[in-house]
């Protein structure tokens, strides 16, 4: 898996043009206490499904997956604070509000239990969710959860959970040149979304890419990364049982099941996912690329279900 750079930088789709119009949400939007976030929802039963985005992603970017999910249960995809229809909040894309967004979110407007799906850095997302409200989750599903998250200071390039905290801080504020061009087109793999929501991601780029202000960045979110990944790695660490017990847990990847010294390790964070619980499933889809719901949505979507099913029936 790929080495991550700073959320908004490493988002940014490489070229330039106008947005084309104004677009209304796919969803609703829903108030959380003085801000709105937008949920988009489909389908009926139980447990209810909720799709995380990676960094800079959508809740859009699920539309090869969703539907078919909506065919066996309720589920919602949803945009975090500051992304695509969402309002920006105090301390966008930190562990600690994301969760506690979208646990106002659902409480206002979806009934639980809920199987959680997170796409690259939103693993971090759900793991953190399920810990702060075990008694709301019944399952968990990561697609090519982050692995190696790096960030560039003076020089120097390293993992998040080998730098410090003052390492961190020391690479902000960030020089204008991180802003980047202004996004025309969609690329790889987006283009594999239907034509229309193409359109509409671009303008939701260019949109994200105009709030932008490299000067302004700060460190929050990384650090908050940062400690919810090292958390990760201590309740992992060989010799301790499933943090999660007999949760539900299947960990999609492009790569094959965790060995016993990939485990031991702290080189990558993706090895740490197959023994969060006892009761998990690893699904390695072989050759694709990092945003499996949509280089292989079908292979998401059957480990959707199988998530499903095992809560539903309380089956291994």
């Amino acid at each position: 898996m790929r080495l991550l750079l700073p959320l908004l930088v490493a988002a940014q789709v490489q070229v330039a043009g106008p947005a084309p119009r104004d677009y209304p949400p796919t969803g609703r939007l829903v108030d959380i206490g003085g801000r709105k976030l937008h949920i988009n929802c489909a389908g009926t039963g139980s447990p209810t499904v909720v799709l995380m985005a990676g960094g800079g992603a959508f809740s859009i970017d699920w539309a090869l997956v969703q539907p078919k999910v909506a065919e066996i249960t309720r589920v919602c995809s949803f945009d975090r604070a500051g992304l695509a229809w969402s309002d920006p909040g105090p301390a966008d894309e930190t562990v600690e509000q994301t969760i506690a967004d979208l646990h106002g979110l659902l409480k206002a407007s979806e009934k639980g239990p809920y199987v959680l799906v997170g796409a690259s850095i939103a693993g971090i997302y759900i793991r953190a969710y399920q810990r702060a409200f075990p008694a709301d989750v019944a399952g968990l599903v990561f697609t090519n959860s982050s692995n190696r998250v790096g960030f560039s200071v003076k020089g120097k390039t390293g993992l998040l959970w080998d730098l410090t905290d003052d390492e961190i801080r020391s690479g902000y504020p960030m020089p204008a040149s991180m802003k980047g061009s202004r996004p025309t087109r969609e690329g790889e793999p987006f283009d594999r979304l239907p034509a229309a929501l193409q359109e509409v991601r671009l303008w939701l780029d260019v949109r994200l890419w105009e709030a932008f202000d490299p000067g302004k960045a700060g460190p929050e979110s990384l650090l908050s990364w940062r400690k919810e990944f090292i958390q990760e790695f201590d309740e992992t660490d060989p010799g301790r049982k499933p943090p999660l017990g007999e949760l539900p847990v299947i960990v999609v990847s492009s790569g094959p099941s965790a060995t016993a010294a990939e485990r031991a390790s702290r080189d990558g964070a993706a090895a740490r996912l197959d023994f969060l619980s006892a009761n998990t499933v690893h699904i390695t889809a072989t050759g694709s690329g990092h945003e499996i719901h949509l280089y292989q949505p079908d292979r998401v979507v059957d480990a959707i279900g199988q998530a499903v099913s095992a809560a539903r029936n309380r089956t291994r």
